[in-house]
């Protein structure tokens, strides 16, 4: 399998298994979710789908060492995200916003993927929990995978990162002690300013909390009246997409039209429902033997 990543350039993926495991319908579906949720029929350059990260995540691991059942659970990691991605947690809000997590085991145990998971030698049980794998995921502020990867895709995508800023950041990677590790202070400290402007231009900004809470209105309407099922959010974006807009429910109709046409003279006074998850970084950076965090070096 040969393709041509925007992180990593060209590449190839030569273990047949793992290219038939990204080849189940339950993997493919997650080409048709956008990894930037509602926010993308705003902004139509944030292409990044959620099959594009997955696949990159899987890359990264595998140039960070990590063993084989590692980088699956890399390939796996959003299996269970809903259509739009983080959407439904502006419905179904925790402190985490992390929905899609609780339906993990669901997706994981359809019969195609556990199928090719008996292949590669895995039950589906070992990849429920991404927290046994140390270098897919870690809790903020550290470093993972899954974070590098969809800082550097919608960094790239969003202009708060260049080609060579990302292949700098890659370069200065390392693992030590199962942790992902900036070898040089000063690359870690770029980083961080990219992270934090990426939080606070897109991920975390007012423009996003108008966005998601506005469509979040349209989903809960939606469901209130029946037009949409929860095993809908189960399906893409453009068929979730394809209900609403068939819709003649005028606050639906509304709700989807301020999305659209977003106009940034819409946030003045304007009062979001949930509040957008914060993200931030203080990286370790490697030392003699062995690693402290960016805030710590003097």
């Amino acid at each position: 399998m040969h393709l041509i990543d925007r992180v990593y350039g060209e590449v190839t993926i030569d273990d047949p298994d793992v290219v038939a495991l990204i080849a189940c319908p339950t993997f493919q579906r997650l080409q048709g979710i956008k990894q930037a949720g509602p926010s993308a029929f705003a902004f139509p350059f944030k292409k990044v789908t959620r099959l594009e990260h997955s696949l990159g995540v899987y890359l990264l691991l595998r140039r960070l060492g990590a063993d084989r059942r590692e980088q699956v659970a890399g390939l796996l990691h959003d299996i269970s995200h809903t259509a739009f991605s983080h959407a439904v947690d502006f419905i179904v809000s925790s402190a985490e916003q992390d929905h899609h997590e609780g339906l993990k085991p669901e997706f994981l145990e359809r019969p195609d993927l556990v199928a090719a998971l008996k292949t590669l030698g895995f039950k589906p049980a070992e990849f429920y929990d991404d927290s046994i794998y140390p270098l897919l995921e870690r809790p903020l502020p550290w470093l993972c995978a899954d974070r590098l990867d969809y800082f550097f895709r919608d960094g790239l995508a969003c202009g708060a990162a260049t080609p060579e800023s990302v292949a700098r950041f890659l370069a200065h990677l390392t693992v030590i002690d199962r942790t992902i590790v900036f070898t040089n202070a000063e690359v870690a400290r770029e980083a961080t300013a990219a992270y934090a402007l990426m939080n606070r231009e897109w991920w975390a900004s007012p423009t996003e909390a108008y966005i998601y809470n506005e469509f979040a209105d349209a989903l809960r309407e939606g469901l209130r009246i029946g037009l949409i099922q929860k095993d809908d959010l189960l399906s893409d974006d453009a068929s979730v997409m394809a209900i609403l807009e068939s819709s003649t429910n005028p606050l639906i109709s509304e709700k989807l039209d301020r999305i659209v046409r977003f106009r940034p003279e819409r946030l003045e006074g304007y009062s979001p429902r949930v509040i957008p998850k914060v993200r931030w970084l203080d990286p370790p950076v490697q030392v003699v033997g062995s690693y402290q965090k960016l805030s710590e070096l003097s």
